[in-house]
């Protein structure tokens, strides 16, 4: 069977104009459609309750605590299971306790058996808080790959792989907006795994392309960039498929949170596989044709690749193997 190749450069103008097209959707989604906060993100009361009678919808859940501003209610799990998230804001000089106490009389008031299985409040300082230590945390580790890729490759290197970062987190925002996931603690660690997944698969890429590069850095550019996607391609999609066989599971069969970042793992994985191959190489492309961030000139320094450390291995293993023989052929004293 023939090996599938890309001509990665040949159609740079194709592959980048898919990936700004869906930036500009996902940024028009996040400005416009906004996001739906969590209660992690939102100060305000979660409340998760069970209604036991037959025929009970979420419809009906609704309508009941419909006096009350803001409220939102959810399923959980099944919507057969009757269990339900309900979150609303507190107004100035309510508590916690009064607005339980009300939303129970609500519902006791409409339903035979209602139970509240577990309450949380959040604070508004505190939610502020953690919205500012969510954005530090993304920014902090896109500066950290920035700082690494710059010193293990060049700066060609380390802006190419931040601007393909940039495009999935882009991405998944867009993403969340349009499906109406809530903005959680879960849903940043959904981000951040995924833009380390990312970054591991450009990583790989670029290491194949500065090795073509240092074996004749006279050759094309275009041909160096196509060899670094084609030669890893397979690694990558193995890589990209065992990822997803075991995220796909909890998006089916898990409920909540977990589903949540196992839907958003998916969609981040494709994602991130289409930007390492396809953006953040054509995006050194365009960066290595200028004189200032040239990737094409000889490297001096030493090479930390594992193919490079191999060969560098064997050359010292073959070297001393040749002196042993040497001491081994030498005159001999007999006594």
């Amino acid at each position: 069977m023939k090996k599938l190749t890309f001509n990665v450069v040949r159609h740079k103008a194709i592959y980048l104009g898919i990936a700004l097209a869906l930036v500009v959707l996902s940024l028009s989604m996040v400005i416009f459609r906004g996001f739906n906060l969590g209660i992690d993100f939102e100060s305000g009361l979660s409340i998760s309750i069970r209604i036991d009678d037959s025929g009970v919808g979420i419809e009906d859940v609704r309508r009941s605590l419909s006096r009350l501003d803001g409220v939102r209610v959810q399923n959980v799990g099944s919507s057969d299971d009757g269990r339900y998230q309900i979150r609303v804001k507190l107004a100035e000089g309510q508590n916690q306790r009064d607005m339980e106490n009300r939303i129970n009389g609500m519902l006791g008031a409409r339903f035979n058996s209602v139970t509240q299985l577990e309450s949380s409040f959040i604070g508004a300082k505190f939610s502020s808080s953690l919205i500012t230590g969510s954005i530090k945390a993304v920014a902090i580790a896109l500066a950290l790959i920035l700082v690494y890729v710059w010193i293990r490759f060049r700066v060609a290197y380390a802006i190419s792989s931040i601007l393909a970062l940039v495009h999935d987190v882009i991405l998944m925002l867009g993403f969340i907006s349009i499906v109406g996931f809530e903005i959680s603690s879960t849903t940043i660690a959904a981000i951040l795994t995924i833009i380390g997944y990312s970054l591991n698969n450009t990583i790989v890429i670029f290491d194949r392309v500065r090795e073509k590069i240092r074996e004749d850095y006279r050759q094309e550019i275009s041909t160096v960039m196509d060899y670094g996607v084609n030669s890893s391609l397979t690694r990558t999609t193995y890589s990209s498929i065992t990822t997803l066989l075991a995220v796909i599971p909890l998006a089916i069969l898990s409920t909540g949170d977990v589903r949540s970042f196992a839907i958003c793992m998916i969609f981040g994985v494709i994602v991130g596989t289409y930007s390492s191959n396809f953006v953040a190489t054509n995006i050194l492309y365009l960066l290595g044709r200028i004189e200032t961030f040239d990737i094409m000139k000889k490297e001096e320094e030493d090479d930390l690749s594992d193919a490079a450390m191999a060969k560098r291995m064997l050359a010292e293993d073959e070297k001393g193997r040749r002196k042993k023989n040497k001491g081994e052929g030498g005159p001999k004293i007999l006594v």
